[in-house]
């Protein structure tokens, strides 16, 4: 996310009364008790879900971002971040503390397919999803699996980097956030009985863990604090800004502390991705937060604050009808099996995350069967798959194929080298003959994206969404009139990100660099 992302509401039921199981008096490790060098700033990242150019420029305009404006004037702004593709929140997390693509941190995204088990994760898009494909799946995936097993051993996160470097983590609010430490969810007999829940939950985080009411840090516990029913028991702005709020005046701020504001998503879904009155509240618990301090410039002095989205936002347009694209017909006489059956009983399984969606087919149909069925739609946009090491990939209304292979004579901006054949007007590209540099338009780092998602985890082929429409299968949500993301356009995969506090620029602005960037901040100084 995603994020429609972690309103779990049914998660948040169920862990109602779950606490962090630590010691009574347990405190939060210090660098200098841990052996940590010299003196630094303290880094905190909000990630304001939805967060973009031009709802920011909007606020400005008003005067009705006091701390974003302050942190841009003391600081610099980037307008230009590009998000991991799927443009989903699960697999942009997992990129943004392991500074890795979905082929190396191998979540693919909020729905994905696992063939070896013949199931369809999916950590938390509808209710009726959720409830179709089990509770008990659902609720473990999310709670355990995605920290302990999906997120690849393999990749290293910023968590348990710095905490071998002897500093000390936090994450409040944030769906992934795997360290060293472990932490137990105390999951109340009538849920474990009900769903046929294991004994104990138990996940791998960094020294301190706040997820709502599920996982609640020493300092607010016993306090008061928005984790009631109707504040989604702690999934929100409020409580994110609280919770960071009581670690500074307690003295319990961890070196790197990553706080998550969902709130905006669900305004963007609903109204749209300017809408600047509802992204105002988002820049009051900014302030909430700056207001922990003795002054805002003493905030300054002692952290360096990094506020960023996490994706941009379509708009779709107003009609339902028209704005949702229903694969499931465009695919006939192929069929799919419905959500409460095994998914490899149809011909084709579909994960659908939104503004793209993961097809994978059960039986003897080749990606081109389904290609020439789904470009039919002109609400498609584009369609891409692996053969062998060459990158296929079609556009919706454009005539022949583009085949793009690693390595090559085109660089990009990125430092990155392709082969390319074909039609270049299909993902919008210009060659710059004389330098043999290649120039991303309406979807940057294309490329990368798509290798990314394609080899994240079983063989697959990816369907996108024109700008103004989203993909409909059994369970998705349909966001008429509002905003929408997942797909690979500039408007799904381009967010802010908003420095103050350290002269260290971002040059590489994609989301896989900032785990080294965080990093860079504790080597000196800053």
């Amino acid at each position: 996310m995603i994020r429609t992302y972690l309103f779990f509401m049914l998660i948040c039921f169920l862990l109602v009364g779950c606490e962090e199981n630590q010691p009574e008096g347990a405190m939060l490790p210090q660098s200098a008790e841990t052996g940590a060098v010299g003196d630094h700033k303290d880094v905190i990242v909000v990630l304001i879900d939805s967060m973009t150019e031009l709802v920011i420029k909007d606020g400005l305009k008003r005067s009705s971002l006091p701390a974003i404006s302050y942190l841009i004037e003391n600081g610099f702004v980037h307008h230009d971040l590009i998000a991991p593709f799927p443009s989903m929140s699960v697999a942009i997390e997992s990129t943004l503390i392991t500074g890795t693509s979905p082929k190396e941190h191998k979540v693919p995204g909020l729905v994905w397919y696992d063939p070896n088990d013949d199931v369809i994760v999916d950590y938390g898009s509808t209710l009726s999803k959720y409830w179709k494909l089990g509770v008990n799946d659902t609720l473990v995936n999310t709670l355990v699996h995605l920290n302990t097993n999906h997120l690849s051993p393999n990749v290293e996160t910023v968590y348990e980097a710095l905490h071998d470097k002897g500093y000390s983590t936090g994450s409040i609010n944030f769906l992934v956030y795997r360290g060293h430490k472990s932490h137990d969810l105390t999951v109340p007999t009538y849920v474990k009985t009900l769903f046929r829940l294991p004994e104990k939950l138990q996940t791998k985080g960094p020294d301190l863990l706040a997820f709502g009411q599920a996982t609640k840090p020493k300092v607010s516990q016993n306090q008061k604090v928005d984790d009631a029913l109707y504040q989604r028991f702690g999934l929100n702005d409020s409580y994110s800004a609280q919770v960071t709020a009581k670690l500074i005046k307690e003295n319990q701020q961890p070196d790197l502390t990553m706080i998550f504001f969902p709130n905006y998503d669900k305004d963007a879904h609903k109204h749209g991705p300017v809408s600047p009155e509802h992204f105002a509240r988002a820049d009051g618990y900014l302030q909430d937060i700056l207001n922990a301090y003795e002054s805002w410039d003493k905030a300054l002095e002692e952290n360096v604050f990094i506020i960023m989205g996490d994706h941009g936002q379509d708009q779709l347009k107003d009609k339902k009808e028209e704005v949702a694209i229903e694969l499931e017909p465009l695919l006939d006489p192929y069929t799919v099996a419905p959500l409460l059956d095994e998914p490899s009983s149809g011909d084709v399984v579909i994960s659908n995350n939104h503004r793209m969606a993961y097809l994978y087919p059960t039986s003897n149909i080749s990606y081109f069967d389904l290609a020439s069925k789904l470009h039919q739609d002109y609400r498609i946009d584009h369609l891409s798959w692996l053969e062998g090491e060459e990158l296929v990939i079609y556009q919706s209304g454009k005539e022949g194929v583009l085949r793009i292979k690693e390595g090559g004579d085109w660089q990009d901006q990125y430092g990155q080298t392709w082969t390319i054949n074909g039609n270049k007007s299909i993902v919008d590209i210009h060659l710059n003959q004389s330098e043999m540099k290649l120039e991303y338009g309406n979807y940057p780092d294309v490329f990368h994206q798509l290798y990314g998602a394609l080899l994240s985890h079983s063989e697959t082929m990816i369907v996108t969404a024109k700008p103004g429409y989203t993909l409909k299968s059994e369970g998705a949500p349909v966001h008429n009139k509002g905003g929408e993301h997942g797909g690979l356009h500039k408007n799904d995969t381009r967010t802010s990100i908003v420095i103050a506090g350290t002269d260290k620029e971002l040059h590489d602005r994609r989301m896989e660099s900032l785990k080294e960037y965080f990093l860079s901040l504790f080597d000196d100084e800053s």
